[in-house]
């Protein structure tokens, strides 16, 4: 009789579980898969745009058609080169308004540290934009003082041009020798020269202005 009781109770819990308890543990897994897991929300710093940093502009072209380089960043200093109108520069340093443009250096042993500085208001961050009358403006400013600049203007101002653009000659040299010079040397032929990067002999550009013909010695 007691196995009998014991083989009953035995049974009923096993239907217990199986019938019931199973199926509703099955049914809280389930709803527990099917439930989204909720993201935390992001905070007013994750919401913030993230700003991109630019990189500090370090090189300029020159605007006006002549520039100043000073020793000092001091309007009164002294001028120890020219620039001029759509030269590259690279800025070292900005200070009060100027803009470092080269090394600093020392002339003596013990002596004050220096170097040239420009005004950045005279600089542009993109070249300049040059009409073709604007160009040769500034070109025949250079060359002004020529022999016989009237007589030769137009092909004076051409080959001017032409060797500045190919960089054999820089304006500082058409300044230096007042513009170009009549030679002595070819007495059937109207020649003039320039020096062009020195005074020597190898620097010596001719120019035969009947021709157009530009040649060295």
């Amino acid at each position: 009789m007691v196995v009998v009781l014991l083989l009953g109770l035995a049974c009923a819990g096993g239907g217990y579980y199986i019938f019931y308890l199973k199926p509703q543990q099955e049914a809280e897994l389930l709803a527990q898969q099917e439930t989204p897991t909720e993201m935390p929300e992001p905070s007013i710093e994750d919401k913030k745009p993230v700003k991109e940093t630019k990189p500090p502009v370090t090189d300029y072209y020159v605007s006006p058609q002549r520039l100043g380089v000073r020793e000092k960043p001091d309007k009164d200093a002294f001028i120890e080169s020219v620039l001029y109108r759509g030269d590259k520069l690279h800025v070292f340093e900005k200070k009060d308004g100027w803009g470092r443009v080269s090394r600093y250096y020392v002339y003596e042993e013990g002596g004050e540290e220096v170097a040239e500085w420009v005004p950045l208001d005279a600089l542009l961050e993109v070249p300049p934009t040059i009409s073709k009358e604007e160009r040769m403006e500034t070109v025949s400013s250079y060359i002004e003082k020529s022999d016989d600049f009237k007589r030769y203007f137009d092909v004076f101002v051409a080959k001017t041009d032409q060797l500045l653009k190919e960089k054999t000659c820089r304006p500082s040299d058409f300044e230096e020798t007042k513009g170009w010079m009549r030679s002595v040397t070819f007495k059937d032929r109207d020649v003039y020269f320039v020096y062009c990067g020195g005074l020597k002999q190898a620097n010596k550009v001719y120019l035969d202005v009947g021709s157009g013909e530009i040649f060295y010695r």
